[in-house]
């Protein structure tokens, strides 16, 4: 037996070296029992930081509180002596990214079987109240085709300014959620974001947004900008909800789990005909960027050298039944094309999970209630005004249908049908307005002259909320999430729009 496999970590056997990073070194190791275990040691120059070893602490201690069966969990640490290192379960078999690079994108069912499972993961971490700010293809083993969440809690436990400062970017181009690019508060929607990415990654075999230049990718990030159209149609609706650049968007793992275990490949749901909601494609810009290989601009970006992998460089893998080693990856064989069924004996087993409930606090942060507070403005200028301001918004209502008609659609229908469509849904706001003014009339509220003045204001809320109306608030919420990601839209209802409905509100009141 060599020397190296004679090395010991405290009660651990070391057996080999299965992958390096900048952070540090993992190695297969056994522990007492003879049990399998991943040994990983963090680097002497990341040991010396005394910041690093207290984050790390608090980090494991942490961690030891995920209990999943879809994540690594930690099973020992040695945090105060001059060789710090984390023992985590060990995954026998490969990395998600290196199984789609050779053998091409998942299947339908596995595609669907990955999102439930990494998002039974999230729900698991993020109810331990950490955030894993990390998730990637190569931090998610396949096992017996379910995932398995794997460096967990090691990629960002270093000062990411002191990173910076070295030339090192924590986290991967692509993976990486806006919000965490452009240095904002993180929250458990980066996960979101990063699971979503990875998904994509799993269905096509390629990053999601574009290859490039490292600063290019991190635009198209930012920018929202994701390759929607690659991706599977009965998939697109299901990354776009999670992949949107506002993190107050985002559904929380849980809903995204249950959205997960309603994906049908044999169906086309009328939400996945909207290519890309509240996100954008990429465009021609994007088109004309160097073109980099894939892998390679993973080598470039400098957390790809953080990346403490459980297979080693040679693809070798370990056969999970009987433990056998083989060198040599199976031969590349192109994924099928899901098959169309009408039956539905062949669905994905579904996970139920209840719905997430509605969150306050959320929705008053986020770009939507920017939206209610334009809408509230509007109705109150009907209301001053009510044949001009009425008219303005019919106009403004029909020009965000054709918005949505020329440039969400990916079946558009016929354009007469899209044309009685919207002229029933402006005679059904009208009638909306009608009933209201008479209900106000009859009840003796309010005089003749009054009455008519709030339907003016019932009209223009029914053009956008009555049945029909979801082309409309589509790409009003679209917008809106990409001129106000994060903070930005706090920050316009408190500053602008909050203080001009509110004005609007108070001025037709007096003017009644």
């Amino acid at each position: 037996m060599s020397t190296q496999a004679q090395e010991h970590l405290g009660p651990y056997r070391v057996i080999r070296k299965i992958g390096e990073g900048g952070m540090g070194v993992a190695h297969l190791g056994l522990d007492g029992a003879g049990r399998e275990v991943a040994i990983k040691v963090l680097h002497p120059h990341v040991a010396a930081d005394l910041k690093a070893r207290d984050r790390l602490f608090r980090e494991v201690e942490t961690m030891r509180r995920v209990r999943s069966r879809y994540v690594a969990e930690v099973i020992d640490a040695e945090l105060v002596g001059g060789q710090p290192y984390v023992v985590t379960r060990f995954a026998p078999g490969r990395t998600l990214e290196d199984t789609v690079l050779t053998q091409g994108p998942l299947e339908a069912r596995e595609i669907i079987r990955l999102a439930q499972g990494l998002c039974q993961a999230l729900v698991d971490i993020h109810a331990a109240g950490v955030i894993h700010r990390d998730l990637k293809p190569s931090n998610v083993m396949l096992v017996d085709g379910e995932p398995l969440v794997i460096d967990f809690g090691i990629a960002h436990l270093v000062n990411a300014s002191r990173l910076t400062q070295t030339g090192m970017f924590v986290g991967t181009p692509g993976y990486l959620a806006p919000e965490i690019i452009r240095d904002s508060q993180i929250t458990q929607a980066a996960d979101v974001h990063a699971l979503a990415s990875t998904v994509f990654f799993a269905a096509t075999g390629l990053p999601p947004f574009g290859t490039g230049t490292f600063e290019a990718v991190c635009f198209n990030t930012m920018e929202g900008r994701v390759q929607i159209d690659k991706a599977p149609a009965w998939l697109r609706d299901w990354l776009s909800r999670a992949l949107q650049v506002d993190p107050v968007a985002r559904p929380h793992a849980r809903e995204l789990q249950r959205l997960a275990g309603e994906l049908d490949p044999a169906e086309r749901p009328a939400a996945t005909k909207r290519l890309g909601e509240r996100t954008l494609t990429m465009d021609i810009v994007a088109d004309l960027l160097p073109p980099v290989d894939y892998a390679a601009s993973h080598q470039h970006a400098a957390d790809y050298a953080d990346r403490i992998d459980y297979t080693d460089r040679h693809h070798a893998s370990v056969d999970y039944a009987d433990g056998r080693r083989q060198e040599q990856p199976p031969p590349y064989v192109p994924a099928p094309v899901p098959t169309l069924h009408t039956g539905r004996s062949a669905e994905p087993r579904r996970v139920p999970a209840p719905a997430e409930p509605f969150d306050l606090r959320r929705f008053l942060a986020g770009s939507g209630f920017v939206g209610v507070l334009m809408l509230v403005t509007l109705m109150a200028l009907t209301v001053m005004m009510p044949v001009a301001m009425g008219l303005v918004a019919a106009a403004i209502s029909l020009a965000l249908r054709a918005v949505d008609y020329f440039y969400y659609a990916e079946d558009r229908p016929q354009w007469i049908t899209a044309a009685l469509v919207a002229v029933g849904h402006l005679v059904a706001a009208l009638a909306f307005g009608v009933v209201a003014a008479s209900l106000l009339h009859w009840s003796g509220w309010l005089n003749s002259g009054h009455a008519e003045s709030l339907a003016a204001g019932a009209f223009t809320l029914g053009l956008f909320v009555l049945p029909g109306a979801g082309a409309v608030r589509r790409v009003v919420s679209d917008n809106l999430a990409r001129l106000l990601p994060g903070r930005n839209a706090t920050v316009v209802s408190v500053a602008v729009m909050g203080p001009v409905a509110l004005t609007s509100v108070i001025v037709a009141l007096l003017g009644m």
